[in-house]
């Protein structure tokens, strides 16, 4: 395949492309294979050998096959499960079962969706409004929309509706923003499309959004979980739609490793049902939830991260690891602000220690090590992952002022709200942490404090004594900033970095098939949202989930309607 003009598209999109070749170039370093994450007799569930996949007799291509290059080579690829490896899955709910095992019910539909957060719902809706007859939406938790429910807005798509001209330089702009792994013609695509794709969200299926504090466009109530029950009341109303929860897939039919044939799903009573489809959609988000999984799919460091969102566990990236698309590329985590161990995403006291510039950080030895007041943004989390430990230190008259006065400034929807607002029950939310969480202390002293949580007295004593002058001749923070640490009790908070998703995964092209290392392909197969790759690198992009999910969902039920029904 001659790529030789592919990069053109940041200057000149080409127009005659065929859409088989269209986003063939995804980046390839985030492709690699990392080594030594299988292990012997430890897993909830085993990988069983080669030609365990129902009704195909394939082999598990790619589990942790690697080329010499460190590329996995699809059908090529050799099995570790094959040889008798088995790897810890956490809380998947991929299983692979034997070819003898038979389903308890076969049906035949259309199309199955997996998953239902924006990917999953965009995809089942158009499907159905194309033209489709029947289509099978699966959920495995009790609940619809997965992570879209945090979701803030589609603001990487902003301005929402772009000429081709724009749609180009807006590709430019996020693939410098992901310093060149992300793949410009799915950007691209994205951008082109967004009129019609978000006047379908927001006009036809009536999805508000407005605008909120600093922020360009949040969703109505500054999450997605409105957006969720609109487009659930429409799919309730579309004959041929049905939506099931608690009802995980758990793994693909193939009748060869490129065409996959249907789903098998297991029911809340622990039936096994055979889907057969002409086509299934993976929107099963992304592994930040499973950082079991995870953990052999990165080389990030995860003790320093709190997996936000909900079912994001790799369930699509194994099922996609049975057909030729071989193992799931290297995932980098998206960090998009700070929180504390146990707190919700949402959390008045994780916004106001964690987030807010007049915090004071220390790290594993009692010193600063930045300015704070870049602790709202997404770079932030990248800074406190170079640090061993990270502790935020506030004073009783700290937290008082923060339950007063509310928090400073943040750019997201979920705590504008806490802007120059008085936050009830903070105080109740503080002595409930340092009682119940083991990254949380309170002490009446600062060396009793600097006890607490391992760090050196002299230095903590030492770090508060010149930040209490009011100027910061190290760091440059502003004095209006630097609030006082003075006032008993005290207060230390251990700080993570919050992992919005991960970026790579699943290889598609523009019509959102799922491909092998060389962009063919995979027949019937078809990924939406944050489990593929190809949009986001170290840094979230802010609002890239939402936009790449309602573009890949729609594009997949049109091209699917259009080629395979």
């Amino acid at each position: 395949m001659d790529n030789s003009h592919r990069w053109n598209i940041l200057s000149e999109m080409p127009r005659c492309m065929p859409d088989d070749r269209r986003g063939a170039c995804q980046s390839r370093h985030q492709g690699g294979c990392i080594m030594g994450i299988e292990t012997k007799g430890m897993s909830r569930r085993s990988f069983l050998g080669a030609g365990a996949v129902v009704a195909a007799g394939a082999a598990f291509a790619g589990l942790a096959g690697c080329s010499p290059s460190g590329e996995t080579k699809g059908a090529e690829a050799t099995s570790a499960a094959a040889a008798g490896e088995t790897r810890d899955l956490g809380s998947a709910s991929f299983e692979l079962t034997a070819d003898t095992k038979q389903a308890d019910e076969t049906k035949e539909v259309d199309i199955v969706v997996v998953g239902s957060g924006m990917g999953g719902f965009s995809a089942a809706l158009t499907a159905i409004e194309e033209g489709a007859k029947s289509v099978v939406l699966l959920e495995k938790n009790n609940s619809l929309g997965g992570s879209t429910n945090m979701a803030e807005c589609p603001a990487g798509a902003r301005p929402f509706e772009y000429t081709e001209e724009e749609a180009r330089a807006a590709a430019a702009g996020a693939q410098a923003d992901s310093y060149g792994v992300s793949d410009p013609m799915l950007l691209y695509s994205m951008f082109r499309d967004a009129k019609e794709n978000f006047s379908w969200l927001f006009d036809t299926h009536g999805v508000g959004w407005t605008k909120q504090g600093e922020a360009p466009a949040f969703y109505e109530g500054g999450n997605g979980k409105i957006a969720i029950e609109k487009l659930a009341a429409a799919a309730e109303k579309e004959n041929g739609l049905e939506v099931l929860t608690e009802t995980p897939a758990t793994q693909l039919l193939l009748s060869d490793e490129y065409t996959v044939e249907g789903v098998r799903a297991k029911t809340k009573d622990g039936k096994y049902v055979d889907y057969k489809a002409k086509a299934v959609v993976l929107a099963t988000g992304g592994m930040s939830t499973n950082k079991t999984l995870l953990a052999g799919y990165t080389s990030q460091d995860l003790d320093k991260t709190i997996g936000w969102g909900q079912g994001q566990d790799g369930d699509g990236h194994l099922m996609a690891e049975q057909t030729a698309h071989g193992r799931a590329n290297h995932l980098t985590v998206d960090s998009l602000f700070n929180n504390v161990k146990d707190f919700s995403y949402d959390s008045a006291l994780g916004v106001c220690v964690a987030m807010q510039p007049s915090n004071f950080w220390v790290n594993q030895d009692g010193l600063r090590f930045m300015n704070e007041n870049i602790s709202s943004t997404a770079v932030s989390g990248k800074v406190v992952e170079t640090q061993g430990s990270v502790w935020s230190i506030v004073d009783a008259d700290g937290i008082q002022k923060y339950a007063e006065v509310g928090c400073q400034r943040h750019y997201s929807g979920f705590a504008d709200k806490l802007v120059g607002n008085a936050i009830d029950g903070l105080q109740d939310e503080v002595d409930k942490a340092v009682s119940g969480n083991d990254e949380c202390f309170k002490a009446d002293t600062i060396a009793d404090l600097a006890k607490e949580i391992g760090v050196d007295a002299d230095n903590l004593a030492d770090e508060i004594e010149k930040y209490n002058t009011g100027t910061d001749a190290e760091w440059g923070k502003e004095a209006e900033n630097m609030w006082p640490i003075a006032t008993a009790p005290f207060y230390a908070f251990r700080i993570s970095s919050g992992m919005l998703n991960t970026s790579g995964g699943i290889r598609i092209n523009t019509n959102a098939q799922v491909v092998d290392d060389r962009y063919k392909p995979i027949a019937g197969l078809y990924a939406a949202g944050v489990c593929t790759s190809g949009w986001d690198g170290e840094v979230y992009g802010n609002g890239t989930c939402q936009a790449n999910a309602l573009f890949c969902g729609r594009t997949a039920a049109k091209h699917i309607v259009k080629n395979l029904l």
